[in-house]
């Protein structure tokens, strides 16, 4: 039996206990949320025996296989370490970290206790992106020239998930003060990835933040101050000479959670657009397709779950392609996009 802990018991976290509670083989034991009382309340719903408040109480009971930790991005590396040196494996919710030199010290601490690691890029999930990626990387439409892709919400211009002025998980996303790296951190890490899972490595970008005015009193909201940026948008260089456009803004009127890629290379097209459909892509490829610009629709078989390949790497000891040396590389594309911006003018990668 594998032994789980949740650290962290806000939405997110419920996904999780579901996903890991339908694996054979895998128990969630432990959770903990600093709010005592929705830790207990979390408790309950999932059937989860031991409850903490503090993480570092579930970790010295020493009844874990691994942690899964759902907390906000400010504390992702200070607990992704202390799990590591417990020899635990570790699954961590994007975006990685709030930095670059803490990116580097979460995958440090991973390396050097031998642990399983994993970030939740949870569109990993998605079994279209997978075989698409699998095309691209096979060369089935050849050189990759041009690439598109953009994640788009609109919960700044409309109450589909709520008024954000009266949601904590929400305002916080504004705020730099209480962690949030804005649209950028908590969409663009996501596109970023999809981009380069797709595609290969990025070694350039050329990005601008921007943040809008959003109407409240002195752009505030109670105790969060609505500085964290909104939108971006960046032309990135891939290390095979590609050229792509990402973009992400949470301004965009009829997309609620629209998350799409499109590549073109010099034999084809292919595209994924996660809004659709999870199960199907697109391609456009082979000399009639081509000449008619005749699209087919392709559906994918089902593969394993992010929770599931976690489990498999606690299992086998092997890692996932979703590890912690991927996730410092989303980092990397954070931290360039933001030191472009700041200078405004093109940045390198640096790892």
């Amino acid at each position: 039996m594998i032994r789980l802990g949740i650290v962290g018991t806000g939405g997110m976290a419920n996904s999780h206990a579901q996903q890991f509670g339908k694996i054979a083989g895998v128990q969630v034991t432990a959770c903990c949320d600093v709010v005592a009382e929705k830790a207990r309340e979390f408790a309950a719903r999932h059937g989860i025996p031991s409850v903490y408040s503090d993480y570092r109480a579930m970790l010295a009971a020493g009844q874990l296989d691994g942690v899964i930790n759902v907390t906000p991005d400010v504390t992702h590396a200070e607990i992704a370490i202390a799990v590591a040196r417990k020899g635990l494996a570790i699954l961590s919710e994007k975006p990685m970290a709030t930095s670059l030199a803490e990116a580097r010290r979460m995958l440090t601490a991973v390396s050097r206790a031998g642990v399983p690691n994993m970030i939740n890029f949870s569109y990993r999930n998605a079994c279209a992106l997978q075989a698409a990626a699998r095309v691209v990387r096979a060369g089935r439409i050849g050189r990759v020239i041009h690439v598109e892709a953009s994640y788009l919400q609109s919960w700044l211009v409309s109450r589909a998930w709520g008024d954000w002025r009266t949601k904590v998980g929400m305002t916080w996303r504004l705020s730099t003060r209480h962690g949030s790296a804005g649209v950028l951190g908590d969409l663009g890490c996501h596109i970023y990835d999809l981009a380069s899972f797709l595609c290969g490595d990025i070694v350039e970008i050329d990005c601008r933040l921007k943040t809008f005015d959003k109407g409240a009193a002195r752009n505030r909201i109670g105790e969060y101050v609505l500085d964290a940026n909104d939108s971006f948008a960046a032309t990135v260089g891939f290390r095979d000479g590609g050229l792509g456009v990402i973009h992400s803004s949470r301004w965009a009127t009829g997309h609620n959670n629209s998350l799409r890629a499109r590549v073109y290379g010099d034999q084809g097209a292919i595209e994924v657009d996660l809004d659709r459909s999870y199960e199907t892509y697109r391609i456009c490829r082979g000399r009639a397709n081509i000449d008619a610009a005749r699209w087919e629709e392709v559906k994918c078989r089902p593969m394993p779950s992010n929770a599931v390949r976690f489990v498999r790497a606690i299992r086998s000891g092997k890692p996932d392609a979703s590890d912690f040396a991927n996730g410092l590389k989303v980092q990397a594309y954070l931290d360039a996009s933001q030191r472009s911006s700041a200078a405004c003018r093109p940045m390198a990668v640096r790892m």
